[in-house]
């Protein structure tokens, strides 16, 4: 019998002769020599004693049949396949490959499929997945390289001869075993229920050294990847929906568009709000886009990974918020028939936006607030307590502070929440940018139409700047859509928005005067008095309601009397 008295490293590894993908095994772990007794194994000084026998041992002659468990790793020694003529180096060569047969492969199979499963773990697309997997295939299953394919007739070309495993009922998605020229083997391997269909496996192995629990071991990994395609596809339909109902929602823009100084103010501080885990107070009158700038704060910042949760505390009755907001247990009140989280608990460590919140009542007020102060809460019928992890954005278009004056909101949970407060300007006050965004929202609608829009007539143009939008970003956003789904035309013309807005220019009672000086009155020219300007403010107003003065009010954002006065003040133009 020859023997061969090299030294053979079994560890982690990568110059190891038996590379151990266990990371309770250490990178030199123990030596395997061939002696005139027989083979002994010898545990290297730093590294942690074997098991031989049900007894830890740092020194053993071992014999074929023994076992050996090594961290989590079980080895088996077997008889090498060789009758003593081969010389010694192919002998040590084989005596390692030896070791992987048996309960010891079996054992390296688990921990290579635990592996996988961690490495796919974290992909989230098909670049990382492949990536993911070509790693785990060369480091568990001697593979050089992989591909993944819709037709497995790519990967073939170029081999010798073709065995088809498993395919004698015909099975057109049985895997195919291929001899490259230089004698490798390459495994086609179906992914079932997945697309791409295909997994082409490399080895570096030849045929004779292929083993039924390797090509086992590929078919289980390609099954795995086909369960983490499947999820990669569902997740990117999830996120396609998600971003189609936000723009329905808010529109296609990821920042607040707009260059005029009321825009460019607000544009240098979302940021700021963004970074800042702080309590955000945004005012603003109704339909100016405060929830899209919550939006904005939310996914500019650490949380854009977590939900937004949106409470409009104006539409859920007095009854029901506290129950919206902290949840409930089963029976806490007539009709919860099962337990529930509020939006603070189920948005996690996301962001909470309280639209409206100057609709909160006086009771619930009380109890935002100590959740505010002592970031903690508990479900209605419940005693135990809930940490808050989630940020909250308040929002409202009321005058807290007035109704601070007047006893209807909470002084203390008013100076909490506006520390920091923002104010998102209207549309008068933005000049230009009411064109800007106007052309923003065509195009997020102008996809849907199913007919070629390039977009407004100048006549349209001049409509839309003329009109004073009461309404803000949100009567903007639905005169376009009225817009496109009425109009023809590849141009919106004025006749295609509503009769509010392209009427506008047209006579009426309380704009004699300004037509009959042959200006429109909706037109400021300057130098002018404030005095002057508020005066055609208010005739536009009249003239847009025909001349009712309950309407220009509250188109003009003042109550009735106020109006009356401004009227008897103010000097007409």
């Amino acid at each position: 019998m020859v023997v061969d008295h090299r030294v053979r490293m079994v560890g982690r590894a990568r110059d190891a002769d038996l590379i151990l993908p266990d990371r309770s095994v250490s990178r030199h772990h123990f030596q395997i020599v061939e002696t005139e007794h027989g083979t002994r194994v010898h545990v290297c000084p730093t590294a942690a004693p074997l098991v031989h026998a049900g007894c830890e041992t740092l020194d053993v002659l071992v014999k074929v049949g023994d076992s050996l468990v090594v961290g989590n790793t079980v080895l088996l020694v077997a008889e090498a396949d060789t009758d003593g003529s081969q010389p010694p180096a192919s002998y040590g060569s084989t005596m390692v490959h030896a070791l992987l047969n048996g309960p010891a492969a079996d054992a390296r199979g688990f921990a290579a499929v635990f592996a996988l499963n961690e490495a796919l773990a974290t992909t989230e697309d098909m670049g990382s997945l492949e990536s993911a997997l070509a790693n785990w295939a060369r480091a568990h299953a001697d593979c050089e390289s992989i591909e993944i394919t819709d037709a497995p007739s790519n990967v073939l070309s170029g081999a010798n001869d073709t065995v088809t495993n498993g395919a004698s009922n015909g099975d057109a998605m049985a895997v195919l075993e291929t001899v490259t020229p230089a004698g490798r083997v390459k495994l086609v391997v179906p992914a079932h229920g997945a697309s791409p269909r295909w997994i082409a496996f490399a080895t570096t192995l030849s045929p004779d050294r292929v083993t039924d629990l390797l090509r086992r071991l590929l078919v289980v990994a390609v099954q795995i990847c086909a369960s983490r395609i499947a999820q990669i596809s569902a997740l990117r339909t999830v996120k396609a929906e998600l971003e189609t109902f936000r723009q329905q929602a808010v529109g296609s823009a990821h920042a607040f568009l707009g260059t005029s100084v009321a825009a460019d103010r607000l544009v240098r501080i979302i940021p700021k709000l963004a970074v800042s885990d702080t309590v955000v107070l945004l005012t603003g009158e109704t339909g100016v886009g405060k929830t899209f700038v919550a939006r904005l704060i939310h996914e500019t910042g650490s949380r854009k990974d977590e939900p937004l949760k949106v409470i409009n505390c104006a539409a859920i009755p007095d009854n029901l918020i506290e129950s919206e907001l902290f949840g409930h247990e089963r029976g806490a009140f007539t009709g919860a028939v099962a337990a529930r989280p509020g939006a603070l608990e189920s948005a996690g460590r996301g962001t909470v936006l309280l639209d409206e919140i100057g609709e909160l009542p006086l009771a619930s007020q009380a109890k935002l607030l100590r959740v505010l102060e002592e970031k903690c809460f508990e479900r209605v019928g419940s005693n135990r307590s809930v940490t808050l992890q989630a940020r909250v954005i308040a929002a409202t278009n009321r005058d807290l502070q007035a109704m601070v004056t007047a006893g209807t909101f909470r002084s203390d949970l008013f100076f909490r929440i506006s520390v920091v407060s923002a104010s998102v300007p209207p549309l008068r006050e933005r000049g230009d940018d009411l064109l800007l965004l106007a052309q923003q929202i065509l195009l997020d609608f102008a996809p849907s139409t199913g007919r070629r829009i390039d977009g407004f007539s100048p006549e349209a143009l001049a409509a839309i700047r003329r009109y004073p939008w009461p309404g803000n970003v949100r009567e903007l956003r639905n005169a376009i859509e009225h817009a496109v789904v009425l109009g023809d035309g590849p141009w919106i013309a004025p006749s295609d928005l509503p009769v509010a807005v392209n009427g506008v220019h047209e006579p009426s009672v309380n704009g004699a005067s300004a037509q009959a000086a042959g200006e429109d009155p909706f037109i400021v020219r300057l130098p002018a008095s404030l005095e002057w300007v508020e005066r055609r403010a208010i005739d536009a107003a009249l003239l847009q309601t025909n001349g009712n003065r309950t309407k220009a009010a509250a188109l003009l954002g003042i109550n009735r009397q106020t109006l009356y006065n401004k009227l008897r003040e103010v000097p007409r133009s």
